[in-house]
């Protein structure tokens, strides 16, 4: 993140000095004054740092968990975003986009159920029986004095 981040902010500022239409920037009227330009720069900055903190989440989800879960999370504000459009901006909501979201809720509900699947299974002891996993807990810890305590004695 800290070598690509820099990169892309610059090949966005160039891109956006030689596509964007600069000329037209005084007649806009949402920089016509002094309180447009404030609000507007207020607004810029906030969806900035939403975008800044956005990625440093995902960041600290992945490294917490896995890859996989942020793409299952990403793919959850997909379904957000056409849920949204739909209702609030009165989309059409097509056949196609039917099809997307009920893609999207089989995959979730797919990928949910392989988890707990895993989980019960983590869970279960060599009878077969479930169990907690804090009953064998003590058995993961090594008490580092006992340790040095069997060293010295042989």
């Amino acid at each position: 993140m800290s070598y690509v981040a820099p990169i892309m902010a610059l090949v966005t500022a160039l891109l956006s000095l030689l596509l964007d239409p600069w000329h037209e920037f005084k007649r806009n009227n949402y920089f016509n004054n002094s309180w447009h330009v404030t609000r507007s720069l207020l607004l810029m900055l906030s969806g900035g740092a939403l975008a800044f903190f956005m990625v440093l989440t995902e960041f600290v989800l992945v490294s917490v968990t896995s890859a996989v879960t942020v793409q299952i999370a990403g793919v959850v504000k997909e379904a957000v975003t056409i849920l949204v459009a739909v209702f609030y901006f009165h989309d059409e909501f097509t056949w196609l986009k039917g099809f997307g979201l009920f893609t999207i809720l089989v995959g979730v509900s797919l990928f949910n159920w392989y988890k707990y699947q895993k989980l019960q299974a983590g869970h279960a002891n060599e009878d077969g029986m479930l169990g907690s996993r804090e009953t064998n807990a003590s058995a993961k810890y090594v008490i580092l004095e006992e340790i040095d305590d069997l060293d010295e004695g042989t």
